[in-house]
This record gives C-alpha cells, sequence and structure tokens, in this order.
C-alpha cells in the first residue's frame, strides 16, 4: 500500500503535519485535474468530485467558490463548508481555486476516509477555522506575519517524499 493510499484511510487519525503534507502533495500532483475542475466551474458554475469515502460539491457563483461534502451513499450534503472570494486576475484566481480544492479534499479525507484498519468515530463534519493557504492557520490566527515565519520553519519533507514516492 502506499502512503498516499494509507493516507486515504487514516481519517481522523491523520496528524496536523500529515495533513499539511498531504496538502502539499495534492498541490503538486493533482494539478491537471484540479484545472479541470476549474474550468468546469467556470463554464457551468457547478462541478462535482470522488475523493476517499466521499463527495465534494463546488458552487462559484459572483466571484464567490464554495464546497459542500458529504459520505458517498449519503442523501444530503453538508453545506457551504468553505467559501473564499476569487480575484478577477485570471492567474490569482486559478492559483486560489487549486489550493482550495486542495484543502477540501483534505477535509473530506479527514473527516470521510475509505474503509481500513483504523476505526473512526462517528462525529460531525471537522474543519480547520484556517485553512492551509491561509498564512494564519500556522499562527493560530495570531497574524500572517507570524504564519509566515512559523510555516518558513516547519519542516514536512520526510512525509511529503513519502507521499511523491508513492
Amino acid at each position: 500500500m502506499s502512503a498516499y493510499e494509507e493516507f486515504l484511510t487514516l481519517g481522523q487519525h491523520l496528524h496536523d503535519r500529515e495533513r499539511i503534507a498531504l496538502y502539499q502533495f495534492l498541490v503538486e500532483s493533482q494539478k491537471a485535474r484540479y484545472l479541470e475542475n476549474a474550468c468546469e466551474l467556470e463554464n457551468t458554475g457547478t462541478a462535482s468530485v470522488q475523493v476517499a469515502d466521499g463527495e465534494i460539491q463546488y458552487v462559484l457563483k459572483k466571484g464567490s467558490l464554495t464546497y459542500s461534502a458529504r459520505r458517498k451513499g449519503d442523501s444530503t450534503f453538508n453545506e457551504n463548508l468553505r467559501q473564499i472570494n476569487l480575484t478577477d486576475i485570471p492567474y490569482l484566481r486559478k492559483k486560489r481555486m487549486l489550493r482550495f480544492f486542495a484543502q477540501s479534499e483534505v477535509d473530506v479525507i479527514w473527516n470521510f476516509p475509505l474503509p481500513g484498519n483504523f476505526p473512526q468515530e462517528a462525529s460531525s463534519y471537522t474543519i480547520n477555522l484556517y485553512p492551509y493557504f491561509d498564512l494564519r492557520y500556522f499562527s493560530n490566527g495570531k497574524g500572517r506575519l507570524l504564519g509566515l515565519l512559523k510555516k518558513l520553519q516547519m519542516n514536512n519533507s520526510e512525509i511529503l517524499e513519502k507521499l511523491r514516492v508513492s
């Protein structure tokens, strides 16, 4: 089993460093798929993807991108779990969308992992207050400058390398 496949089964057992490394891995490795999702969103206003044991529905409306998620087979979505406002500058718009897609997939893997050796507690949908692409995540909301310093000090290279090799 590859490291990525294992991460898909860990769910609630993923530690912060592992989730951040997974986010970085997804941003790098899924860029082509995320660009397709971004084009679909730009053209139709909605896009759907499946990851781990969950489904994600993205909605783009008036420059605002949101996602809703549910476990595969469930009838209702957890609505508007995260939202970002997009810019009119095409390059920055796509970049923000790609990071948003990776964040939402990490959130879904965390909440709806594939069945595996790790028992998951039935609970409500959990997300971090600040996404990984926001520097305030790294400073626990105490400012972007402090977040930048802490992000630069963080070392996920070992976990990220395991994911890249898989």
